[in-house]
């Protein structure tokens, strides 16, 4: 019972300790979620040589000082040892989202449903040219409003996207989803997000 009662009080410190460098993180993030989150995550696949999804200590230190997202020294090292434990290499992925924390399941079911519609052949890619054809900028408030064009919008969006991409003109869904991941950061509201993935994926 007692161990059971250590391992309890452990998780519960764990939590706080992510909860704390996420705070501080989400902070960086909120302006620019989307080109930072998209960048780390191209990045750890380029420092990924043997392409099995794990970094070293060092790897992971230094492309969140590439992309300004220090946290100290002793927060680093507090999450290394709760995600690697005794390991040598840490998985990317989910050290990416213990830093970042998640968007939630409501949200994510949007991303996968708009990545569905453009995956009909369900290959778990889509080529550029698919997304071109299905986005539609018509009613983002920036065309609304005249201070941009439909392809303007479109252009920009696409842009970014191709940024992303490990291959360059097709996006997984990890890429996809993380292009929004980045998106979430900064909004608040679950119905707001949502609107911006139904209206121009017409879901």
């Amino acid at each position: 019972v007692e161990y059971e009662s250590d391992i309890i009080n452990q998780e519960a410190n764990d939590r706080l300790v992510f909860k704390t460098i996420q705070d501080v993180l989400k902070e960086k993030l909120r302006k620019r979620g989307v080109r930072i989150l998209t960048g780390l995550g191209k990045h750890f696949q380029q420092l990924d040589k043997e392409g099995n999804g794990l970094l070293n200590k060092e790897d992971l230190k230094q492309a969140l000082k590439v992309f300004h997202l220090e946290v100290s020294e002793e927060d680093f090292e507090s999450l290394w040892l709760i995600l690697s434990g005794s390991g040598d290499g840490e998985d990317y992925g989910e050290f990416k989202r213990a830093i970042i924390g998640e968007m939630n399941e409501y949200r994510k079911s949007f991303v996968r449903k708009a990545f569905m519609k453009l995956d009909f052949n369900k290959t778990g890619t889509v080529t550029l040219t698919d997304i071109r054809k299905c986005y539609c900028a018509k009613e983002h408030p920036q065309v609304i409003s005249g201070h941009s064009t439909e392809e303007e919008i479109k252009s920009s969006f696409l842009e970014t996207l191709k940024t992303i991409c490990s291959k360059s003109d097709e996006v997984s869904y990890g890429e996809f989803e993380d292009y929004y991941e980045g998106l979430s950061i900064g909004i608040a509201d679950d119905a707001d997000f949502v609107n911006i993935l139904r209206i121009p994926w017409g879901i």
